[in-house]
């Protein structure tokens, strides 16, 4: 007998909010430009994850579906447990349609499942108007909108967009397995690390889906960004084995490794400015962190419930 989803993860907004784009640089199968069609209905993809399987729930958002959601929410919004709500920043026409369809469907599932995570994906905020005033503003006035019909509970808000995978990966992962102690136990290891050996960027992914550990320099430029949308492009098209691979871009090394513990499939992504006064870690660096990081997940056995 085939054993049930255990975690089911909502992702909700209008259509053309970028919903089904932010589920697929997630998977690593977006690129900027690609044609998309709009979801018809709700589009599941399954996942595995530390033994337990769930589901990401795409809905579609065009009005004929959110009505049928909203008229049949048992049906369609009953046992949410991480309800990703995304909004366009730059469909400004559209907030107040935003804010009520997200209303309706937090009330129901909020009501259906007090535990519920909800976070807000302020998506398409891409890196030209993570500055502007205007876009400062407007995103401030959405949380206080938001925290009014939430009660104040609360929330998780995210900026997202396509054009840096990073903000993707980072808005997925910390609701599901931020609150794991595994999560800042490989945090503090990799700040430790990286700051020792003026690295950049470490991260840890497991099941080649979630984030379960990083460290990042907040100075990081656009060059940067560019260089690490790459990279998370090119990593997936590789047959790579437990051996650390590396290759240049942009300025910067990224060094990959894959690891196994427990059944439980991680990879470990570095990236280092080539232009530095510091030496470039060796391979011998690296390698040397991966039995710390087996270690945590003997300790810590992380679990989604």
């Amino acid at each position: 007998m085939t054993q049930a989803p255990t975690m089911k993860i909502g992702i909700l907004g209008l259509e053309n909010a970028g919903k089904t784009s932010l589920i697929r640089t997630l998977h690593k199968t977006y690129h900027i430009g690609d044609p998309l069609s709009p979801t018809k209905n709700i589009d599941r993809s399954f996942f595995s994850m530390f033994g337990e399987k769930g589901t990401v729930w795409d809905f579609g958002g065009q009005s004929i579906y959110r009505d049928s959601y909203l008229k049949h929410p048992d049906r369609f919004l009953s046992g949410i447990q991480y309800l990703f709500y995304v909004i366009d920043i730059q469909d400004t026409d559209r907030f107040p349609e935003a804010l009520q369809y997200f209303k309706r469907v937090y009330e129901f599932s909020s009501s259906h499942n007090p535990n519920i995570m909800a976070s807000i994906l302020f998506h398409k905020t891409d890196p030209a108007l993570q500055e502007d005033e205007t876009v400062r503003k407007r995103i401030d006035t959405l949380k206080k909108e938001i925290h009014r019909i939430t009660d104040d509970v609360e929330l998780a808000f995210f900026e997202t967009t396509a054009f840096d995978p990073l903000s993707v990966l980072n808005a997925i992962s910390l609701p599901i397995l931020g609150d794991q102690p595994i999560y800042n136990s490989l945090s503090v290891l990799f700040a430790n690390f990286s700051l020792n050996k003026s690295i950049e960027y470490m991260s840890l992914l497991v099941e080649d889906l979630l984030e379960i550990g990083s460290f990042r320099l907040r100075t990081a430029n656009q060059e940067f960004l560019d260089a690490s949308m790459a990279f998370y492009k090119n990593f997936f098209t590789l047959e790579i084995d437990n051996n650390i691979r590396s290759y240049l871009f942009e300025g910067y090394r990224f060094s990959i490794i894959k690891g196994e513990v427990n059944d439980i499939h991680y990879t470990l992504n570095i990236a280092h400015p080539i232009l530095s006064d510091n030496p470039i870690p060796t391979e011998q660096d690296i390698e040397s962190i991966i039995p710390e990081i087996n270690s945590q997940f003997e300790q810590f056995s992380p679990k989604f419930f």
